[in-house]
Parts: C-alpha cells; sequence; structure tokens
C-alpha cells in the first residue's frame, strides 16, 4: 500500500501553483523544496491545498 501515489499540490498567494505525485506528505514537503528553489520562491510561501488520486490512471 505504500507504493501507492497521491498528488500533492501547493500554491502561493500569488497564484503560483506546483503539482507533483509523492508517496508520503513528507517525501511531498522534500519535492515542494526543491520546486520551490527551482523557481526562486521561499519554500515558506506554498501551502498545501490539495491531495488527491488521478482518476483513470492504470498502473
Amino acid at each position: 500500500m505504500s507504493n501507492k501515489k497521491n498528488y500533492y499540490a501547493f500554491e502561493d498567494a500569488s497564484g503560483t501553483s506546483i503539482e507533483f505525485q509523492a508517496t508520503s506528505l513528507q517525501q511531498a514537503m522534500v519535492i515542494k523544496k526543491n520546486k520551490a528553489q527551482e523557481l526562486g520562491i521561499p519554500k515558506e510561501a506554498f501551502e498545501l491545498v490539495s491531495i488527491h488520486k488521478k482518476q483513470g490512471q492504470s498502473e
């Protein structure tokens, strides 16, 4: 069951959003930090807005 990935979406106050797959919230926070650095935006600016599974995916 730990193999199941959810999609995590984060957004900052200006409306910049990032979404990606991760196996846990802890992993999602690390990915968020890396993606925020790539964008040049402090990781604290991003807040979690949703966690969901994509529909219609086959593994």
